[in-house]
């Protein structure tokens, strides 16, 4: 039988504090049978010797050992949530928002509103993911503070209202208290977690000798290992009972601060359509998503079993609750989702074929020069509304104030590009700055050559605003067919470039992209900049769209 939301919420509170004390019994029926264990091997060890003694803990013991784990879990814990932002952000990869990107600038304007709607009783830090995949998390540090990240794949994905009901999804677990007492649950098993990782690197490599005294300690490390692993297999499915009514009382509460349940139900087809994972993150965050990072065929399940063993709610379900909550058909939903990324290709190709523009312009007593692209036009500085100039595939000429292309440049409806103090590491002029793709790019007008921070790549990547012609993708081939030819040459490396690094002027180093794209590219890793000779960027970018699918 469907729940709904009603129900979901009527079962909130007490679903949330049985889980929690739930947890915190079996940390301790955890430090008391591993005490235990400790006790009993030692005094079977030392029977010889001393006489056999009893193998279980007295009261007195018990007590003691309650206590010492009671101080442990307190302190433990206490670091972990004050440390937990910091661990998270380390373990994906997370940057703070960038001001000069319009895409995280609107991610960022959209939490502030969402926070408003609650009163804004949080201070909600917000973050990015710098992968393709698309998927959204919220941890909070205290009942105050919280922190909150998107993927690249996501923000470029979504269009504003689905990026709004994914925000307020993820305030959902903030304000409900989900996200806080599942991070202090982790922070009190962190001890454990952290037991049992140092297990397995010493286990690790089969290395190990069993032999005399040595040969004890080694088998009693080996028990120990066996029950943290059962423990934690048993810890992992306590929290996994709660995992999927977290998710449902999210997307109510998301339904009631944006009052569109439409928006939420199609951000959750596109996610679940797309890529949403990380490659390989702890186990212990998957259930932060708002849809499972690893595709698992139990998520999509129901009953006892999927319910212990999963994280996240079916998506069917989700959808369902909320297209009954707007009198819709989740069928016409998903439909209406599919039409709308073929507007988007539509509509992309359509731009695409504004900024391929390129002219011929008749220069006085030179004759035609050329083809010019926009921002290379309007660079030459000798450009007036009265130029002649005709476009590369047109045959008709006319001047420069009739061409509605550049027409609002001399209107002043366009603004000038930015120079930077960057000079270019080919041609020794000024760098401009631009947008694209949403992101803030240094080019060269001249040699077309793009310098760019390393952690904004995966930002254009997976923002398909720019087409790719025919050209590139014949270029990209090519590409990739010489650069496995010098892989096969030489062994892997990296050799010295001719070029300077624009900021420190330390020589750049020349290699490929990746070992997967073999393209050649520059790089500076003290300032950590890449520059693209012409279409280099654009070679890159068609290789991993191509590769991935996306």
């Amino acid at each position: 039988m469907t729940l709904t939301y009603t129900e979901i919420e009527k079962q909130k509170n007490t679903r949330i504090w049985v889980f929690f004390i739930v947890v915190v019994l079996f940390y301790f029926l955890i430090a008391v049978i591993l005490a235990n264990v400790t006790k009993a091997f030692f005094v079977l060890q030392a029977a010889d010797l001393f006489g056999r003694g009893s193998p279980f803990l007295t009261r007195h013991e018990l007590l003691n050992v309650l206590l010492f784990a009671l101080v442990a879990a307190t302190l433990h814990a206490f670091y972990s949530i004050h440390h937990v932002s910091s661990f998270v952000t380390q373990n994906l990869g997370a940057i703070a928002v960038d001001p000069a990107d319009t895409y995280h600038q609107r991610f960022k304007t959209i939490v502030e509103e969402v926070n408003v709607a609650t009163g804004n009783k949080y201070i909600i830090a917000p973050v990015v993911i710098p992968t393709l995949a698309m998927n959204a998390f919220a941890l909070s540090h205290d009942d105050r503070h919280a922190l909150m990240g998107v993927t690249e794949g996501l923000l470029s994905k979504l269009n504003r209202q689905q990026l709004q009901a994914v925000i307020a999804h993820e305030v959902g677990h903030i304000v409900s208290g989900d996200s806080y007492q599942t991070t202090l649950g982790c922070s009190f098993f962190g001890i454990y977690a952290a037991m049992l990782s140092g297990m397995r690197k010493i286990f690790r490599g089969g290395r190990v000798r069993i032999s005399g005294r040595a040969g004890g300690i080694v088998l009693f490390l080996a028990l120990i290992y066996i029950l943290l692993t059962l423990l934690q297999f048993f810890y992992n499915l306590i929290r996994l009972f709660v995992s999927r009514d977290r998710e449902l009382r999210a997307d109510a509460i998301a339904v009631k601060i944006t009052r569109d349940p439409i928006s939420l139900s199609e951000a959750l087809v596109l996610i679940s359509r797309g890529w949403r994972g990380f490659g390989d993150i702890d186990s212990n965050l998957e259930s932060l998503f708002i849809m499972n990072p690893l595709r698992e065929e139990v998520d999509e399940s129901e009953g006892f079993w999927a319910d212990l063993l999963s994280t996240h709610p079916p998506i069917r379900k989700r959808i369902a609750l909320l297209t009954q909550m707007a009198h819709v058909d989740a069928q016409a939903i998903e439909e209406h989702v599919l039409s709308q990324e073929k507007i988007k290709e539509k509509t992309r190709e359509s731009a695409f074929e504004k900024k391929g523009s390129q002219w011929m312009v008749m220069e006085k007593e030179k004759g035609w020069a050329g083809p010019f692209t926009f921002p290379q036009l309007m660079h030459l500085g000798w450009v007036t509304p009265d130029t002649w100039l005709k476009g590369i595939e047109e045959e008709s000429v006319k001047q420069a104030k009739d061409e509605p292309l550049l027409k609002p440049f001399f209107e002043g409806q366009l603004k000038g590009f930015q120079a930077s103090a960057l000079l270019c590491p080919t041609c020794k002029q000024s760098l401009v700055e631009e947008t694209y793709e949403g992101a803030i790019v240094k080019r060269c007008l001249f040699c077309e050559g793009v310098l760019l921070e390393e952690n904004k790549m995966p930002r254009l990547v997976i923002r398909r605003e720019v087409r790719f012609d025919e050209r590139i993708e014949r270029l990209a081939e090519l590409a990739q067919k010489s650069g496995l030819q010098k892989f096969r040459l030489r062994p892997p490396g990296n050799a010295r470039s001719s070029l300077q690094c624009p900021r420190c002027g330390a020589w750049m180093v020349k290699g490929f992209y990746t070992m997967a794209y073999l393209v050649e590219v520059d790089r500076c890793f003290s300032c950590n900049l890449i520059w693209f000779e012409k279409d280099e960027l654009e070679l890159v970018q068609y290789l991993i769209e191509h590769t991935k699918g996306l």
